[in-house]
């Protein structure tokens, strides 16, 4: 149910992953994983990490044309990217952190996503994002309760992103690290319910759009507008997603990375 306020968990600063690789490539069909096989949130060797903050990499999935094979079908990866984009045309790449999201009634306007929405869309999985509902703490503190929203099925969910490749200026056309590739998370507007819900939260891509919103193929503005739209916004309201109070770590809001965790398929 949501939060107090019936307001829902905004636009997330943070995300849990808690599947590892193997799962992911499974779930999302992919033909080239490059990603190594460890457990998210263990510490190993190749983990991912459970939780995801901006500015660190998470697993991403994309499809892209090989080159000198253009009558060849896209292949689809999953690929460890940077959460926050630097779009091709930035100056440099300090902006990353403050566009971890983009707006979807934007995308094909502005000038830093267009392309993007046209010819670099992604996949993100994820079990859950996080959030705050409205209303003050149980012991009168600022900001209300923390919450986790995750499919009410324990699926996986798939949220709407872009990526983009930013080159270095600074480092020599040979360094490996010459190349930053990142991506964001695309948002809507919170839909409407029984009660009013202020707010932005992730697009998320059911399954049955999930091929069309990968394929690189599909880069007229007016079809991707279309697909935009064919998007649903009412996974609350419908019961397909859930809202789950999450005890906060501190008086900072952070939620607790150990307690409830989302449920596994």
């Amino acid at each position: 149910m949501p939060p107090p306020g019936g307001r829902v968990a905004p636009v997330p600063s943070r995300y849990a992953l808690r599947r590892d690789v193997d799962e992911l490539a499974v779930e999302f069909e992919v033909d080239d994983n490059t990603l190594a096989a460890a457990p998210a949130g263990t510490g190993a060797p190749g983990a991912l990490p459970a939780d995801v903050v901006p500015a660190t990499t998470a697993p991403v999935v994309l499809e892209r044309f090989r080159k000198d094979e253009e009558d060849a079908p896209p292949t689809r990866s999953l690929r460890a990217l940077r959460w926050g984009l630097v779009p091709a045309r930035a100056q440099d790449a300090s902006g990353g952190a403050r566009t971890a999201e983009v707006r979807a009634e934007t995308l094909l306007e502005d000038p830093a996503t267009a392309e993007a929405a046209l010819l670099r869309r992604c996949l993100v999985p994820a079990d859950a994002w996080y959030g705050s509902g409205a209303g003050a703490t149980a012991d009168g503190g600022p900001g209300g309760q923390d919450v986790a929203v995750e499919p009410a099925d324990g699926s996986v969910l798939a949220l709407a992103g872009v990526y983009d490749f930013w080159k270095d200026p600074a480092r020599a056309p040979g360094d490996p690290a010459r190349w930053l590739v990142s991506f964001a998370v695309v948002t809507t507007a919170a839909g409407a319910g029984p009660e009013p819900r202020p707010g932005r939260v992730p697009l998320v891509v059911p399954r049955d759009l999930r091929d069309a919103w990968l394929d690189p193929s599909l880069d007229d503005a007016d079809d991707v507008r279309s697909l935009l739209a064919a998007v649903p916004d009412d996974l609350l309201r419908s019961g397909a997603l859930r809202v789950r109070p999450v005890p906060p770590a501190d008086r900072g809001g952070a939620p607790d990375p150990g307690a409830g965790e989302p449920p596994r398929a």
